[in-house]
């Protein structure tokens, strides 16, 4: 069988795989349906910060944005930085929405408008259900964050560890006192709330993990601190119910505090989930997201449960090696696929090599717009396909196995990890 034939018939064993999605912004599909869509919707996510880099202003943004500015006068402004981007692995997205879901051959000036009638004419209720579920044979869809809302049954949520943990002024405290009815004058009182937290958390069937996004702000490498430290900090604070003191400042108690989140989180059995690699947005310091940066964390917490988000790009070789040293740390290539479809394929293929593969969680969409999980996830089946075709062509793999590590990347493992769902039903 030649590796071309093989490819294709794994991606089609792949398509038949119910698949969990580990890894989704999409708001309530009430909020959604009450949208107005048009072409520039397909690129208003990620592939603005591509556009950014192509050298789009935030004016031109904007411009973009705005549905009350002329149709035919948005498209011929973004047309050129369009021309810019349509090859990089966000647009790819894009691209396979309007081919597959949409039935255009391509965006350009003569199909611009109608693919934006054709995606708002499917901006109804029911919308989600026929994409996850009917396009892309989602069994369980992990959201961020919990919000207010009517989500599907099979959506689950990550608790925001920052709500607990973020804290720089007294009003602050006064809001953490009241949400959790303790009184706060000093860190015991804090730790009171994070026990409270926690264990509201669990209780909620829907809650499957705590999620970390500090990488956003601030290095990712997390101190264990003194007691002392920490009431330092929040005396600071408790002194003048005005004064807001630097995210600087608050590192010591944030580190502490962190510390505590995660040994609760150990105790009650709800895994950690922390944000590595690649920021969203331009401008960012990537090195503030190194996985390495964990491995104080990861050496105090042996029985805690660490899913390490966006396989660690560009880091994917370092974030192997967590993997291999730690029995409790697991690979979660949600956004990979579309950040760098190649680094992707390669990471995964080194991975495969390095880490044994219950450890890799093979897809999520990362998205805010329904249509893009399934462009997204066309890719990673793609990827996988590739990879895993390879392997069997060199002799490493027989088929069977291709097809059982296929099953685990896509369902098993991250439903394993997360007490998930494995049936659409």
């Amino acid at each position: 069988m030649s590796l071309e034939t093989l490819e294709r018939e794994i991606f089609e064993e792949l398509e038949t795989i119910p698949t969990i999605d580990a890894h989704e912004h999409l708001p309530t599909e009430e909020s959604r349906v009450r949208q107005t869509l048009d072409f520039f919707d397909l690129f208003n996510h990620y592939c603005v910060w591509d556009l950014n880099a192509a050298g789009a202003t935030d004016e031109d943004i904007a411009f973009w944005r705005d549905k009350g500015k002329p149709l035919v006068q948005r498209w011929k402004r973004f047309k050129p930085f369009f021309s810019a981007i349509r090859t990089g692995g966000y647009a790819r997205s894009a691209m396979i929405v309007i081919r597959d879901l949409l039935g255009f051959d391509d965006l350009n000036d003569r199909t611009y408008e109608a693919v934006g009638k054709k995606l708002q004419a499917g901006n109804k209720p029911g919308v989600y259900k026929k994409i996850l579920r009917e396009k892309c044979t989602i069994a369980a869809c992990i959201d961020c964050f919990v919000v207010p809302g009517k989500y599907p049954d099979y959506f689950y949520h990550l608790a925001r560890g920052s709500e607990v943990i973020d804290i720089f002024d007294a009003e602050r405290i006064a809001a953490l006192s009241k949400q959790y009815d303790t009184a706060i004058h000093g860190v015991d009182g804090l730790l009171a709330v994070l026990t409270k937290a926690v264990g509201t958390w669990r209780k909620d069937k829907k809650v499957v993990g705590i999620k970390s996004g500090h990488a956003y702000s601030r290095s990712i490498g997390f101190e264990k601190r003194t007691r002392n430290e920490a009431e330092q900090v929040l005396a600071n604070m408790l002194k003048n119910e005005v004064r807001q003191i630097s995210f600087h400042d608050a590192i010591p108690l944030q580190d502490y505090l962190m510390f505590e989140l995660v040994a609760r989180a150990e105790a009650c059995g709800l895994p950690m989930v922390f944000h590595t690699g690649l920021q969203a947005g331009y401008r960012n310091r990537i090195v503030n997201a190194n996985p390495l940066l964990l491995q104080s964390l990861l050496e105090e917490f042996p029985r805690a449960k660490f899913d390490l988000f966006h396989g660690g790009m560009p880091y994917v070789r370092e974030i192997g090696v967590l993997a291999k040293y730690f029995p409790n740390v697991s690979l979660n290539m949600a956004w990979t696929h579309i950040i760098n479809p190649a680094q992707a394929r390669s990471a995964l293929s080194e991975w495969l090599d390095m880490v044994p593969n219950t450890k890799i969680f093979g897809f999520g969409g990362d998205y805010t717009i329904v249509e893009k999980v399934y462009g997204h996830l066309k890719i990673a089946r793609q990827n996988i396909a590739r990879v895993l075709a390879e392997k069997v062509n060199e002799g490493s793999y027989s088929r069977a196995e291709a097809g059982r590590v296929a099953r685990r990347l896509m369902l098993e493992n991250p439903a394993d990890f997360y007490g998930l769902p494995r049936t659409i039903q």
